[in-house]
Order: structure tokens, then sequence, then C-alpha cells
């Protein structure tokens, strides 16, 4: 009989996301009004790349995750509200419930939300990639990230152009698994990532830290790959240890 605390071959990590585009900006931040419209070609690259995030995270867990559920529609209307967060203005849940709530459907109906949005080109708006919200109560426990789209035109010569999604995405699942007890002895913050490299030994990037590859490839793909397969490489002030997230942990998360 096999031992139930050992998970099945084949047992994944059930997710349900949600990529939404929202086409245009039309928002007051701070004492400007900002307003910007996406291109066809824009919104085409944004539905192309957010289709393409549940295979990365397929991949890069190698099997740990499966995205049970995925749908990428174009928001009914501009985005009209923007919420000062983090050192930005962003689109947070409560500027983003009138767009995302049709589309979610019944509360539950999925865990994870990506949102594009068109920034207008001025740093105070997006000072970085992304923000992103855990567990959104009033959007029935699904998480939320929220992504300028101003990058679109680099995403097609950009190595792995989805790991910004995907460390996005991430910071979803951190928040469900601190809830779940995983605490960051297991599982690092996704920020601490310095002075790291994969326990793997026979990764062609071995020899790198996460950062040197990083800065060679101008991707975070094995930083993601170990963080979802608990093959994560200790500090050098740090003992060796398990971390990341292995099957096991994943499985903590019952399946939706």
């Amino acid at each position: 009989m096999a031992d139930s605390s050992t998970p099945a071959s084949g047992a994944a990590s059930r997710w349900r996301m949600l990529g939404l585009v929202v086409p245009a900006l039309d928002a007051r931040a701070g004492w400007r009004r900002r307003r910007r419209a996406m291109g066809d070609a824009e919104v085409e690259a944004c539905l192309a790349m957010l289709g393409r995030v549940p295979a990365a995270i397929e991949a890069w867990s190698e099997g740990n995750v499966r995205v049970a559920r995925a749908q990428v529609v174009v928001a009914h209307g501009p985005l009209r509200r923007l919420a000062r967060v983090g050192g930005g203005w962003w689109a947070d849940p409560d500027a983003l419930a009138p767009l995302l709530e049709p589309q979610l459907g019944l509360p539950g109906d999925f865990d994870s939300a990506i949102v594009l949005y068109p920034a207008d080109g001025t740093p105070e708006l997006s000072p970085a990639w992304g923000y992103t919200w855990g567990e959104v109560g009033f959007l029935g426990g699904a998480g939320v990230s929220s992504i300028a789209s101003g990058d679109w035109p680099r995403w097609a010569s950009m190595a792995d152009a989805e790991h910004g999604f995907v460390h996005e995405w991430l910071h979803q699942v951190e928040a469900v698994y601190r809830r779940l007890g995983v605490g960051e002895d297991d599982l690092p913050g996704l920020h601490d990532v310095a002075d790291r490299r994969t326990t793997r030994p026979d990764a062609p990037d071995r020899s790198e830290s996460y950062v040197e590859f990083e800065r060679r490839t101008g991707s975070w793909r094995p930083w993601y790959r170990d963080y979802m397969t608990g093959t994560v490489g200790p500090r050098t002030d740090e003992a060796p240890r398990v971390r990341g997230l292995t099957r096991e942990r994943w499985l903590r998360r019952p399946d939706p």
C-alpha cells in the first residue's frame, strides 16, 4: 500500500488563471489625468504573451504545477482608477474590480489573475515590472498581479520573455504558501536571490549564480525553475537544506 503522505506519480498542484488585457487607460494619478490606448498590435501582443504564461509555469515547474484552467480576455472598458502603491501608481484590486468581476464569474472560479494595461511611459506611473496582491478576499481569494504593458515591443527579442509574468504570479504563490505555514527557511523570499545558485549537479547553469545568469542572458528562468522544484541553493552563510517548492510542498494547498 502506498504511503498516503507521498504524492502519487504525476500529482500536480492545480491552478486556474485569468489573463486580462485592459486596452485603455483614462485615470487620474495625483493631479494629472493619464490617458493612453493600446493599438491593435499591442493588444495582440499582450493576449499572446498572457497565453504563453501557463505553459511556462508548467514547463519550468517540471510538472509540479498544472494550470487546469486558463482564460485570456480583453476587458470591456478602460481602466478608470489608479492607486498610490509602493512608490508608484498601479491598478490595484479595487481599481480593477469593475473589469475583473465580470470575468471571474462566481467567487472562487479563478485562483489567479494577471492584468496587463497601458501606462503612459512616465516612470512614476509604473516604476517596476509589476505589483502583486496575494489573496484578495472580495475576489474570492484570487491573487492579482498588475503589470504595465510598456515593454511589449521588446518581448519578441527577450530571452524567456515570460519570466517577469511568472515572477509576479510567484508572488501570489508565495502569499498562499506563507499562509499555509511554509516559512522562509524552506521557501526563500522571491527577491532573496543574491549569492544563490542551483543545487542541480547536471544543470547547464550550475557554475553561475542566478544573478550572474541573469546578467549574461537577461533571464531569471533558472531561479524560478529551482524555486518551483525545490532545488534552490543556499547562500554562503546558510547550511544545506531543501529550499523551494518541492512537489510535497506544492500539494499542501488543496486542489480547487
